[in-house]
C-alpha cells in the first residue's frame, strides 16, 4: 500500500438504524468509498441486539466479504451513571456526548465484561473484531489497558489511532457529520475545516458518518460532497490496513 489513505466509517451501526446505515453505504458506494469501517454497537439501548435483527446481520457479512472493517462501538452506547475522569473530560462529555458516553460511566470490571459481551455478539456471526471506538470517543484511562488485556489490536480516538499492543499512537485529522442539532453541526464542521487545513502533513485522515437524521440532513450532504473530493486525492482504507502498512 503507498500513497495517502482515508478512512471513512458509519458510527451506531444497529438494528434502529439499518435503513440510514443502508442510506449511507449507498451514498459511500456512489462516490466509490470502499473499504469502509462499520462502528457496531452489539445491543444498543432499547433495541435488539444486532444478532436479533437478520436485515443488518446480512448487511455485515455482505460488508464484511467486501472487505469492510467491523469495530466494536460500545457495547448499549448508553451511559449507565455517573461521568468519571478529570473535570475537563466530565465537562466535555456534559456538552458534547449527553447520555451516549457509555464508556465514561462504567468501572473496570463492568467496561471489561462489555468488551467481551460485545466482541462475543460479533463473533458469534463470524465477524472478527480487533479494533474499539468508545461512543463519543470518550472512555476512561483504564480502557486501553483492558483492550490490550483482552486481546484487542487497536483504539480510535477522536483524532488518534492507539495500537494499544504496542503503544503507538497516530494521529488522524477529521472531517465528519454527527447526526446531531444544527448549532452541533457548524460546530464539527468548523473543527473538520481546522483538521483538515493540515491534513496535507499526515499520511492519513478519517471522516466520519452518523445514520441519525442522515436522510433529510443538509449537513451530512455536505459532508458526502467533501467526502466526494477527498477520494479522489486518498485512497480508501481501514484501520487495521493502516497498521498493517506502517502508517
Amino acid at each position: 500500500m503507498g500513497g495517502s489513505w482515508i478512512v471513512v466509517s458509519v458510527h451506531d451501526v444497529a438494528p434502529a438504524f439499518t435503513a440510514e446505515v443502508q442510506l449511507l453505504l449507498g451514498a459511500l458506494d456512489a462516490i466509490g468509498v470502499r473499504p469502509r469501517v462499520l462502528k457496531v454497537v452489539p445491543h444498543a439501548a432499547g433495541g435488539p441486539r444486532v444478532d436479533e435483527a437478520p436485515a443488518l446481520v446480512w448487511l455485515l457479512h455482505d460488508e464484511t466479504r467486501a472487505g469492510s472493517e467491523v469495530v466494536l462501538h460500545g457495547y448499549t452506547h448508553q451511559g449507565c451513571g455517573a461521568f468519571r475522569g478529570d473535570w475537563l473530560t466530565r465537562a466535555r462529555a456534559h456538552l458534547f456526548a449527553g447520555p451516549a458516553a457509555e464508556f465514561l460511566t462504567l468501572d473496570p470490571a463492568e467496561a471489561g465484561a462489555r468488551l467481551v459481551a460485545g466482541r462475543t455478539v460479533l463473533q458469534g456471526l463470524g465477524i472478527n473484531v480487533q479494533g474499539f471506538c468508545a461512543p463519543a470517543w470518550m472512555a476512561s484511562k483504564d480502557t486501553r489497558g483492558l483492550l490490550q488485556r483482552l486481546g484487542f489490536r487497536y483504539y480510535v480516538g477522536m483524532n488518534t489511532l492507539v495500537d494499544v499492543q504496542t503503544g503507538r499512537r497516530r494521529w488522524l485529522p477529521w472531517a465528519g457529520y454527527m447526526g446531531a442539532s444544527p448549532w452541533h453541526e457548524r460546530l464539527v464542521w468548523l473543527g473538520g475545516a481546522v483538521q483538515l487545513a493540515v491534513a496535507a502533513r499526515f499520511p492519513a485522515i478519517k471522516v466520519f458518518l452518523h445514520p441519525q437524521r442522515a436522510r433529510a440532513s443538509t449537513d451530512c450532504q455536505r459532508v458526502l460532497r467533501l467526502l466526494a473530493r477527498l477520494v479522489h486525492e486518498r485512497r480508501p482504507t481501514t484501520y487495521a490496513a493502516l497498521l498493517d502498512a506502517g502508517a
